[in-house]
């Protein structure tokens, strides 16, 4: 009789980490009312956006390049990966197709401009205002299956405001910013632990269904409790959802959906900033983690939507606080 096999031990792949995040805005700050009276809103309907939308101010510079709007915050996301070099790719994320004229290799530019020459750059677009999240899946994923422990991938996300006819949605409640973001994710690096994703895009064509009324709440919540289930979580678990910034009708309307109180979805920066594209998520992480809000062993769950049927969702887990050691202890006698 031969001797049994040896066990087969399969190879652990090291998890993907949110390293590092930062943001940028212009200095030029203007009130809603400003906006929306040029475009000959009635003072009845600047009163919808403010008082049920939950809009005040927001950034908006038309001179700014759209270069200078999104290296800032890479080039401090990047000071993170220990050595540009060990950044593989470079992911450029926008909600509006056309960002640049015809020709333009913006993800290229940015790379470029970074000292990533070396670095595969690309642009991911076509999930709007959810596109950023989307990223996220495409930069952990190959990280995974190409990468090796330690390097990185530099996501990218924002975009100007330049045309009016991109600006304003009224029936959705949506008023657009200027703003960028920009993270990188490390193999097995330190950091929050990026447990899950859920993408999910509706089919049917762009003009049907209510997507910001009640089927995309229900299509947002299906994505946001499948990233969850697919943490290993269930929604007790989560500390606080970071969103898209669209509007606070909206996100009530979800909270409801979800049986969750309002106050358990992040909301603060609808009247700081507004809502910049795809770049809201990271934007309300960077505030929280600014603030020293984001508790050690928290789970938090960014969700976002994109106009046509698009929606993203992803979990992070912020490591717990290493427990103390002999060394860390105050020697009796000492003062506390």
């Amino acid at each position: 009789m031969s001797p049994p096999a040896p066990p087969v031990t399969l190879p652990v792949t090291p998890q993907v980490t949110l390293s590092a995040v930062d943001t940028y805005f212009p200095d030029r700050e203007v009130t809603v009312d400003d906006v929306l009276d040029d475009h000959g809103l009635s003072a009845a309907q600047l009163r919808v956006f403010r008082r049920i939308h939950g809009l005040d101010r927001m950034r908006l510079d038309p001179g700014l390049p759209l270069i200078d709007l999104l290296l800032p915050a890479a080039r401090t996301a990047l000071a993170a990966a220990g050595g540009p070099e060990r950044v593989r790719h470079v992911l450029y994320a926008h909600a509006v197709p056309q960002v640049a004229p015809a020709g333009t290799d913006t993800a290229r530019l940015l790379a470029d401009a970074l000292g990533l020459a070396h670095a595969d750059a690309f642009a991911v677009v076509h999930h709007n205002c959810a596109q950023a999240l989307v990223a996220l899946d495409l930069a952990a994923d190959l990280l995974r299956a190409e990468g090796t422990e330690g390097e990185s991938a530099l996501i990218i996300s924002g975009e100007r405001v330049f045309t009016p006819l991109i600006q304003l949605d009224y029936g959705l409640g949506q008023l657009l910013a200027d703003g960028a973001a920009a993270c990188l994710l490390t193999l097995g690096g330190s950091g929050d632990v990026i447990g899950s994703h859920a993408v999910h895009s509706d089919p049917r064509p762009a003009g049907e269904g209510e997507r910001t009324g009640e089927t995309g709440v229900r299509h947002l919540v299906a994505t946001m409790l499948r990233a969850v289930a697919d943490a290993g979580l269930v929604l007790d678990d989560i500390d606080l959802v970071l969103p898209h910034n669209v509007n606070r009708t909206f996100w009530r309307q979800a909270a409801k959906v979800l049986g969750i109180p309002t106050d358990k979805v992040f909301l603060e920066n609808i009247p700081r900033y507004s809502h910049c594209f795809s770049a809201d998520p990271l934007i309300n992480y960077k505030t929280l983690d600014d603030g020293d809000r984001l508790r050690p062993g928290g789970n938090y769950l960014m969700a976002a939507v994109g106009v046509g049927g698009s929606y993203a969702a992803t979990v992070l887990t912020r490591p717990p606080r290493p427990l103390a050691t002999a060394g860390d202890r105050p020697s009796e006698g000492s003062q506390p």
